[in-house]
């Protein structure tokens, strides 16, 4: 994990404005995938680098404290996930757009 500077007081409604900041970088980047995957892998292994260094050493060593942990979770929201397309969902929306193109050529051949 690269090394952080903890000096800077920051809070949650620091990671609200960050967040914003990070959807509008998704949105100047919309037509490029290539950077939209970018943004996603920076994000995947932030989320890793939290979790694994920080959050599990943080997790209850108890079985009380764990057992009130996990009604916390489950009462407010459920466990972080980042969801990962696979590659098949990949190929089956490609499969949809060279479909669709085939179609529109179609149309437009009959239209001639």
């Amino acid at each position: 994990m690269e090394q952080i500077d903890q000096s800077v007081s920051l809070s949650l409604d620091n990671i609200e404005a960050l967040s914003t900041q990070i959807k509008l970088l998704a949105l100047q980047s919309q037509h490029d995938p290539l950077e939209l995957l970018r943004i996603l892998r920076i994000l995947e292994q932030l989320h890793l680098e939290i979790c694994n260094d920080i959050f599990q050493p943080a997790l209850p060593t108890s079985r009380h404290a764990l057992f009130d942990f996990l009604r916390d979770l489950e009462s407010n929201g459920g466990w972080p996930h980042i969801y990962r397309r696979n590659l098949a969902q990949v190929f089956d929306r490609l499969e949809f757009l060279l479909s669709d193109q085939v179609i529109h050529n179609a149309d437009n051949d009959l239209s001639r």
